[in-house]
């Protein structure tokens, strides 16, 4: 017999592996860091790429604006 809760749990913003909820959201140590310490600076970041950058496990530290938007679109709240 399975458990339904064991299937890998992975941040919604990046696809890492997810230690649980962080900010009303399923998100990795690295994402719950940079969110915590990047939430009220949105509007002063910028984008080089259109905001349109693929956050993932491997570009997840390209675009700071574009990280911090997905992790505004997972439902990460301060």
């Amino acid at each position: 017999m399975t458990d339904i809760d064991d299937t890998p749990k992975l941040c919604g913003v990046c696809g890492d592996k997810a230690l649980g909820k962080n900010f009303c959201a399923l998100s990795c140590e690295s994402c719950k860091a940079f969110f915590r310490r990047n939430a009220s600076n949105y509007h002063k970041m910028k984008c080089y790429y259109g905001e349109k950058c693929r956050i993932d496990l491997e570009m997840r530290t390209i675009c700071r604006k574009c990280r911090l938007k997905k992790c505004f679109a997972i439902g990460m709240r301060k």
